[in-house]
């Protein structure tokens, strides 16, 4: 996980709304507890960061829906104020009570418009929501920097 270069960095929370959520079972075979997913998501982020995220998880689930993902997400929109985008590379754990703990970390030389050299690394919770339109929601608190 990178480290800030100075002391000038700056934390936020966000939280997160999945817009969209689709779920794809790539593989499953009946003697093993283990299935292979794709999940296609479009998340809202409100907060320190405003902005539009488009991500594709491939995760390893278990029949009680426990299990292991990884992540790389698009985020464009604005963080503290400056407008950009960048992407991200994340992983995580769910559990069979339908959470999801993870980390996220921006992607080097990714950043466009004035988040052309941001930096940084963030935790997440996801968990189903009914209320929610597409059954989920989640939160995520960014430590981020500029190079």
């Amino acid at each position: 996980m990178s480290q800030p270069k100075s002391a000038d960095h700056k934390t936020i929370q966000s939280v997160v709304e999945v817009v969209k959520y689709n779920r794809n079972v790539i593989d499953q075979k009946a003697d093993s507890e283990l299935s292979v997913v794709e999940t296609l998501l479009e998340e809202r982020f409100t907060g320190g960061l405003e902005a539009i995220g488009t991500a594709k998880h491939v995760r390893l689930e278990r029949m009680d829906g426990s299990g292991t993902l990884i992540c790389y997400e698009r985020i464009d929109g604005t963080l503290d104020g400056r407008k950009g985008s960048f992407l991200l590379d994340a992983s995580g754990f769910m559990d069979a009570r339908a959470y999801i703990h993870g980390r996220w970390e921006i992607i080097p030389d990714t950043g466009t418009g004035v988040l052309e050299r941001v930096r940084g690394y963030a935790s997440f919770m996801a968990k189903r929501d009914e209320q929610a339109k597409s059954g989920w929601t989640a939160q995520t608190t960014l430590a981020y920097w500029f190079e």
